[in-house]
């Protein structure tokens, strides 16, 4: 039972990931996988996001914020390899703060509730992602630019990178989530 329930969070991290990568790769191309660029935020944000939703699902509050640690510490070993600013830091915790309380908050009141469609619910993701990204974007900006207020080519870039990520994640998970009987079947069909 317990290699089952591992197994079904690997399969839903795996399809929100690729969800993820597979709309930033239809806009971006092989930009997604720049580190430098920030479209890279389809592979670590789609792993991470993912990762977190099956977390909820599956995993009680304690073992949640577990992950949550480990993936914020993961995040920071990311960031090694540039050099050390607070503003990097601050910028990380608020960018991954909102995908965690976007996720949370989309998984408390819109995955849960059975009345609304699958996919429609991958549209709430979209909306809740994108108005925290933009809000603590905002933040990070502020405190970044010294307090001046966000230039509109900021605003507009976080808001398509993040509507794209939140439908990434959230078609692949819902995909998933809608599909999870015939893909235990499949593949159990293939591993026998």
């Amino acid at each position: 039972m317990k290699s089952t329930i591992v197994f079904q969070m690997i399969l839903l991290t795996m399809f929100g990931f690729v969800g993820s990568v597979l709309v930033g790769f239809i806009f971006y191309n092989s930009l997604v996988f720049a580190p430098n660029l920030i479209t890279f935020q389809f592979v670590t944000v789609g792993i991470s996001g993912a990762l977190f939703f099956s977390l909820l699902k599956y995993k009680s509050t304690k073992e949640q914020l577990i992950g949550i640690t480990i993936i914020f510490l993961l995040d920071f070993v990311l960031i090694i390899g540039k050099p050390f600013s607070i503003s990097l830091i601050i910028r990380d915790i608020l960018y991954l703060s909102s995908m965690f309380l976007a996720i949370k908050l989309y998984y408390k009141f819109i995955q849960r509730n059975s009345t609304i469609k699958y996919y429609l619910r991958t549209f709430a993701l979209v909306f809740i992602y994108c108005l925290l990204t933009v809000v603590f974007g905002t933040v990070v900006y502020l405190i970044n630019a010294k307090f001046e207020f966000p230039l509109i080519d900021f605003l507009l870039a976080i808001t398509k990178i993040s509507i794209l990520v939140g439908f990434g994640i959230g078609i692949g998970i819902d995909f998933y989530l809608q599909n999870e009987n015939y893909i235990m079947k499949y593949l159990k069909l293939i591993t026998a």
